[in-house]
């Protein structure tokens, strides 16, 4: 009995898709044949009145600026010589930090409707840090050690945006690219032997989802984004520290407000 009502059920649901569909052809395509105005979304022809900046996607360039926090972590592939305990450190462990922050401007070059190219040159405050697990042969114990690593890199967000159809105020948005940086100050770092630290080059792949909303006078576009690095930031300064790392890379979560 039960298995009858649910193969019951599970007819009128397809043919309730199919009615749904069915109907949904046939509104579409009355619409079409009624209707010749432009889409929404082709800002040229928009007399809606009910519209924040109609013409803003017509204009051949954007400025703006960025203001972003991220949640850091770097990843540690650790090396032979730390297989073989080379040294009596037993591992560093990345922790996670969420006191990261950006700032920077936005230059956006609409190539068609739906995708532009920007350019977002910014400057981060990052925090890095691992635990330092050394053991103390002596005692047997280990001494764990928290060793921060604070870093001003200049970004260089090289960027594509794919948009939606704009739709009232709003369009959602995907962008991805590649992320040159600089480190700013790395000097002492790299001639401290003792020093855990980060090489002065970076260089990482972007990517994330956004939602772009037209007020009266700007845009307002919150977006999440993911980067991962593919550069070695292991710093080469000899240290116990470069000894037992093979490859470091940096990762980031960031939570980025465009205003255009």
């Amino acid at each position: 009995m039960k298995l009858k009502q649910k193969n019951i059920f599970y007819a009128a649901f397809a043919v309730l898709l199919v009615t749904l569909f069915f109907f949904g052809n046939i509104s579409s395509v009355s619409a079409q044949k009624t209707n010749k105005k432009k889409p929404v979304n082709q800002d040229k022809k928009l007399k809606d009145k009910s519209l924040n900046m109609p013409y803003y996607d017509s204009k051949p360039l954007h400025y703006g600026f960025i203001l972003g926090m991220h949640y850091a972590k770097l990843r540690i592939n650790y090396s032979d010589h730390f297989a073989e305990n080379g040294d009596t450190t037993v591992a560093l462990l990345p922790q996670r930090t969420f006191s990261n922050f950006a700032v920077g401007m936005i230059i956006d070059l609409p190539l068609s409707e739906q995708w532009n190219f920007r350019f977002t040159p910014t400057v981060g405050l990052y925090e890095y840090s691992v635990t330092h697990k050394l053991l103390e042969r002596s005692t047997g114990k280990y001494i764990d050690t928290k060793v921060p690593v604070e870093s001003v890199f200049f970004d260089f967000p090289i960027l594509m945006k794919y948009k939606s159809l704009r739709r009232n105020n709003n369009r959602l948005y995907m962008v991805g690219g590649i992320v040159p940086s600089i480190k700013v100050g790395g000097r002492k770092q790299r001639n401290n032997k003792e020093a855990f630290g980060m090489e002065d080059y970076n260089l990482e792949v972007t990517y994330g989802l956004g939602w772009d909303h037209y007020f009266s006078f700007f845009k307002f576009a919150p977006e999440v984004r993911f980067t991962h690095g593919i550069a070695n930031m292991n710093l080469r300064n000899q240290s116990i520290y470069f000894r037992n790392i093979d490859r470091m890379t940096t990762h980031k979560i960031s939570l980025l407000f465009h205003f255009e």
